[in-house]
């Protein structure tokens, strides 16, 4: 199993970058945990790029998870109502 510490602030200035190194980290790897303790900030642009690795994920037969999730985050998730897939992977 591989895993992924992210340290920034997860914005539309990162996520596009971000976006890259996740799918090349997805494809290279049966199964990856992306550890979000160190990120310093959210928006509406990490929740893409997190819903996005899901499915990218599930096209290429890696099975991801998050750790970690910020709180921001998750609250954002939860009033777009899928909080329950980012909790349950």
């Amino acid at each position: 199993m591989a895993n992924w510490q992210l340290t920034s602030v997860l914005d539309l200035s990162t996520v596009p970058e971000l976006w890259l190194e996740l799918q090349r980290r997805i494809h290279a790897n049966p199964r990856l945990t992306v550890n979000l303790s160190g990120v310093q900030g959210t928006s509406s642009a990490a929740l893409a790029l997190l819903l996005q690795g899901l499915e990218e994920a599930q096209k290429s037969g890696c099975e991801l998870h998050f750790e970690q999730i910020p709180p921001s985050l998750l609250a954002l998730a939860k009033v777009s109502n899928v909080d329950d897939l980012l909790i349950q992977h």
